[in-house]
């Protein structure tokens, strides 16, 4: 079962998303929305157990995790507060063997961004037919690392 990270509420925004259809006007223009923007790697713990990813976050708006599992695609946004970030990603739930099993909804809030920062949220995850499994909570940290903000 690939790794779970948060929330996202609605099967619609969840369907735009994975076909990548669902991005936001660019959050640029504020010094605070330019700290998010790069590329990040750090863990994700979420129900005992740590795995290794990795962030990106575009000028556009767009969200990317990567996973030993694949790349999953998504959304961000400046919430408001110098550093304060609310990032969105539907993600694939996969066996062992690749076969899909249902989404996982992401979503993620964050405080005071600089070389690295937290975020928690909590993942709601559903079937294919779009029924809700469980929920379970998430802590992300990552820090900065070069690399181009591209997914």
């Amino acid at each position: 079962m690939k790794r779970i990270i948060a929330t996202m509420v609605s099967v619609g925004t969840l369907t735009a998303l994975a076909a990548g259809t669902a991005h936001p006007a660019p959050y640029a223009g504020t010094d605070s929305s330019r700290q998010l923007v790069g590329k990040w790697a750090g863990t994700v713990t979420h129900g005992g157990t740590t795995g290794d990813i990795e962030l990106i976050f575009t000028p556009s708006g767009k969200a990317c995790l990567i996973t030993s599992a694949g790349v999953s695609r998504g959304s961000w946004k400046s919430t408001g507060g110098a550093g304060d970030f609310n990032y969105k990603i539907a993600e694939a739930m996969t066996d062992e063997t690749g076969t899909q099993l249902g989404w996982i909804h992401i979503d993620q809030n964050t405080e005071a961004v600089s070389s690295a920062f937290t975020s928690t949220g909590v993942s709601h995850v559903y079937d294919m037919a779009g029924n809700p499994q469980f929920t379970q909570v998430a802590d992300v940290d990552v820090h900065r690392v070069a690399g181009i903000p591209r997914c």
